[in-house]
């Protein structure tokens, strides 16, 4: 078998290649350990192939030289010396090893390179021929000498001879191919299996892209290449149009990284150019380019396609010499008929999906066409007061995450409200709702719930102050029978039926100091006991209480525990009285006003200016549930359907002056003043969102959520201009 014979700092030593692969690098844990700083970690590894033994840079930093020259990888032969750092190795054979499959100088035989020596055919003209007057070609004479050295053998023998004359050609097989005959025939066989694989996968891949990456790889992994190109005729040039190495990865920079005069010759003279060294090639060398770039192996081969060359394969290896034979070249030209084939199908394919695409886009713009002219149509037969309304409500989302129809206020400290509430609603911290009694504290701790990640579980609220502490325990943790008189049965708390959604607690500040320890207790740990039960439950419930009360001021008080104060405390939303957004009272109003004629099943009632001026003016303390329960008065009181100042109750009529709704002034109703603010606000918005996209208009459109020509129709409606401020 081999050795290695290591030489470092004046010291040899030897190691015997068997089957299991040999590493070398700086690391101990090696098979050779070398101490050069010079040599990474994990610099190169040595493994036994069917082509004899192989060895492979590990992307070292410093590199692998093989007999002086620079190697990424090498097919060992006998007395190469591997340098590494100040490390030298020998690849050597132990006395009568015959089997090194790289050996080359141990034979003196003459080296046929040809294939077929006793075949009926004569043989080839040798390469150097006979020049001058009277030259006589050797070719005949060798080849009878040949056919009379077989005939010899048979005659020394008899039937034996052919044997030993096919023992002698398969030695000098052996000893100029590194492989015996059938060695080769075996990779052929296994080229041409793996070549059948690679055919059936690009015949399927339609993307240009990945079908050239899979046809160059194949190509890289049948020939052993260092790096692989493949280069396309288009426009009456030739482009590189994929580029990769042999681990898989694109070569940067590629145009820098080829012969562009080799690939044009092979490409215009439709020609395979194959060079066992293109640094001595007598026809390469004079390519400048060859010697910029160092190239020593290198094959290129054209692709065909309806009898056009359409581009090539470009293949080479910068550190090793002699890699492409002969047997290569024939599988790649093979190879690169089927190929030419799937890169022109996959290039009509995509041109065909560009030409379906063109159509679908063309239809598409038919078709809008269309309904641009439907809408229009449509739209000088819809009524102004309906666009009005869906403006409205798609003012409502504007700029917002969430739907809050059911929170009805336009006013700046409700915007504000709804923006928080974005914010908080798709997470699951919990959240403290302060407000005076009527602000809508239950309608946003519902839009937190049914908006959020918890929304397909149960809602449950409870208000505090409503009951006392002892059954405020069991409604909240639940009983167990007999656990107190009247406790018949097992009864499940709030917190185990909101499992998996949100508990709201209204009113908290309410709540005892002996129930408030009871619910930290269950906050903290996730866990509850039923009142009489000794079984602990887990919950996972969201918490959002409220209080019309300041909670920092009842702990100042001792009224309220601080610890479970933080744990409620986490995000606070502040909801503001009726009276600190009076612009929200003719909206709210009409929506009242809306809803309880849709209870009753009678016309919406209709308010005088001086009506709405006196409720936009009162203070209302118990804000809009009192404002509700005074409208639902005036709807049972107004026989006609019409709402004047003097059924207002006293208390409304008879409050200090405030400052009116100022588009209420002038002697307009209310369907006026609605209008009025409405069409302000709409054109706002408008503005806002053309600026926003850029007057992209059916960007615009689609933020607003109306159909590009009712846009149009607003634009042209308020004169609106792109270079508007």
């Amino acid at each position: 078998m081999p050795k290695l014979v290591i030489t470092e700092t004046g010291e040899t030593r030897t190691l015997r290649l068997g089957e299991e692969a040999v590493t070398v690098g700086r690391a101990p844990t090696n098979t050779i350990a070398i101490r050069d700083t010079k040599a990474s970690r994990e610099h190169c590894i040595i493994t036994r192939t069917d082509k004899g033994w192989k060895l492979v840079d590990l992307e070292s930093a410093n590199g692998v030289q093989v007999n002086g020259l620079r190697t990424n990888q090498h097919f060992l032969r006998w007395g190469d010396k591997i340098e590494i750092g100040s490390a030298a190795i020998a690849f050597e054979r132990e006395p009568g090893d015959r089997d090194a499959t790289t050996e080359t100088g141990s034979h003196r035989v003459p080296k046929f390179t040809r294939r077929s020596l006793a075949t009926g055919r004569r043989l080839p003209a040798p390469r150097q021929k006979a020049t001058g007057a009277g030259a006589v070609d050797p070719a005949p004479e060798a080849e009878q000498k040949l056919r009379d050295a077989i005939d010899q053998c048979l005659d020394v023998w008899a039937d034996e001879g052919l044997e030993a004359a096919a023992t002698i050609l398969d030695e000098v097989w052996r000893a100029h191919r590194g492989q015996p005959r059938e060695g080769e025939l075996v990779e052929m066989r296994d080229s041409l299996l793996r070549l059948m694989e690679i055919n059936k996968a690009i015949t399927t891949e339609h993307n240009i892209k990945r079908l050239l990456e899979t046809i160059i790889d194949a190509v890289i992994g049948l020939t052993n290449a260092e790096r692989g190109f493949i280069i396309l005729a288009e426009a009456g040039t030739t482009t590189i149009r994929v580029a990769r190495n042999f681990d898989r990865e694109d070569v940067k920079k590629p145009e820098d990284k080829i012969s562009h005069s080799i690939a044009e010759a092979a490409v215009t003279q439709g020609r395979t150019i194959r060079a066992h060294n293109a640094q001595t090639d007598r026809e390469l060398h004079a390519f400048m380019s060859v010697t910029e770039l160092k190239l020593r192996s290198l094959l290129c081969v054209p692709l065909r396609a309806r009898d056009k060359v359409v581009g090539c394969f470009y293949i080479d290896n910068r550190f090793e010499e002699g890699l492409f034979t002969e047997s290569h070249q024939r599988l790649l030209e093979a190879f690169a008929d089927q190929a030419s084939v799937a890169i022109e199908n996959a290039r009509l394919w995509e041109e065909n999906q560009k030409r379906l695409e063109e159509l679908r886009t063309s239809k598409e713009q038919v078709e809008k066409l269309n309904k641009l002219l439907e809408e229009k149509v449509e739209r000088q037969k819809t009524e102004l007061t309906e666009v009005k309304a869906d403006l409205t409500r798609s003012l409502q989302k504007l700029e917002l995450k969430y739907n809050y129809s059911n929170i009805i206020g336009r006013n700046a400290a409700m915007q504000d409200v709804f923006h928080l509430l974005d914010r908080v609603t798709d997470t699951n911290v919990p959240v403290l709702i302060q407000g005076e009694s009527g602000t809508g504290k239950e309608l946003v701790a519902r839009a937190i719930h049914f908006n959020g990640p918890r929304k397909t579980a149960r809602f449950v609220s409870e208000n505090c102050a409503a009951i006392t502490e002892t059954l405020l325990e069991s409604e909240l943790f639940g009983h167990m029978r007999g656990s107190f008189t009247g406790a018949t049965a097992d009864r499940k708390g709030l917190f185990e039926l909101a499992d998996g959604g949100t508990l709201f607690l209204d009113e908290i500040g309410d709540m005892s100091l002996e129930m408030q320890k009871k619910l930290l207790r269950t906050l903290q740990s996730g866990e509850l006991r039923r009142v009489g039960g000794k079984d602990t439950i887990h919950v996972d419930v969201r918490i959002i209480s409220a209080s019309n009360k300041i909670l920092k001021d009842l702990i100042k008080e001792s009224r309220f525990r601080e610890d479970l104060f933080y744990r409620l405390n986490v995000v606070t939303i502040t909801l503001p009285p009726l009276r600190e957004r009076r612009d929200d009272v003719p909206i709210l109003v009409e929506h009242i006003l809306g809803t309880l004629a849709k209870e009753s099943g009678q016309p919406r009632p209709t308010l005088d200016e001086e009506a709405m001026r006196l409720l936009a003016s009162f203070n209302w303390p118990g804000n809009i549930r009192e404002l509700e329960n005074e409208l639902r008065r005036l709807g049972a009181m107004c026989a006609d359907g019409h709402v004047t100042a003097a059924m207002l109750k006293p208390e409304i009529r008879q409050a200090e002056p405030r400052r009116s709704l100022a588009p209420a002034l002038g002697g307009k109703q209310l369907k006026d003043v609605v209008k009025e603010v409405t069409e302000a606000v709409e054109k706002e918005a408008i503005v806002q969102v053309l600026k926003e996209t850029g007057w992209v208009k059916t960007e615009a459109s689609r933020v607003l959520g109306i159909s590009r020509v009712t846009l149009d129709a607003k634009i042209e409606a308020y004169g609106l201009q792109k270079d508007e401020k």
